[in-house]
């Protein structure tokens, strides 16, 4: 025949909330706020944004040269049936124009109001970046171009620039007059 036996409710939960309390007071590890980001190289330098904003990357397709329009948009094509202008934002940052070769990408970007592509010389793909590790841009960085850089940060590989998409995306050189 069992036993029977009672049980001391008050002491169970005095040990429950004993065990809580000290899993507290333990030392918790934080975590990092990541940002997650698509990094590519663009005039020998390598940047950054939050993968939010880019939609795809494809090899650079033939560019239709659009008569009349001058400065960042190299030309236009054809995305599954959605005409797409192609940009070259390296004048904006005050990059040299190196020449493009096989490795070269456009990385389609949905914005708020528009899509476009930004052609870079590579993509080296999607990385979490810590976002407390972040610091301002250099000095030495062109003023025009630093409204569009929201900071950098030292990676193994070397030096990572966070450009600012939203502000980019909105700039005034971006708008073809008519």
């Amino acid at each position: 025949m069992l036993e029977n036996r009672g049980y001391d409710i008050r002491s169970i939960l005095n040990e429950m909330q004993e065990e809580y309390w000290q899993g507290l007071s333990e030392k918790i590890e934080v975590q990092e706020d990541l940002l997650e980001c698509i990094t590519f190289v663009m005039g020998g330098e390598t940047y950054a944004f939050e993968t939010v904003y880019a939609s795809e990357v494809i090899r650079v397709p033939k560019l239709i040269r659009i008569p009349g329009v001058r400065g960042l948009i190299t030309g236009i094509f054809n995305l599954r049936g959605e005409i797409i202008a192609a940009m070259d934002i390296r004048p904006l940052l005050g990059l040299p124009a190196l020449p493009l070769d096989a490795a070269a990408r456009i990385i389609v970007i949905k914005g708020e109001s528009f899509t476009t592509g930004i052609i870079v010389e590579s993509v080296q793909g999607v990385h979490p970046l810590p976002l407390d590790k972040f610091e301002a841009v250099v000095k030495s960085v062109d003023p025009a171009a630093r409204e569009f850089l929201r900071g950098q940060i030292s990676l193994e590989g070397g030096m990572t620039i966070l450009l600012d998409l939203k502000r980019l995306l909105a700039s005034k050189a971006l708008i073809v007059d008519n």
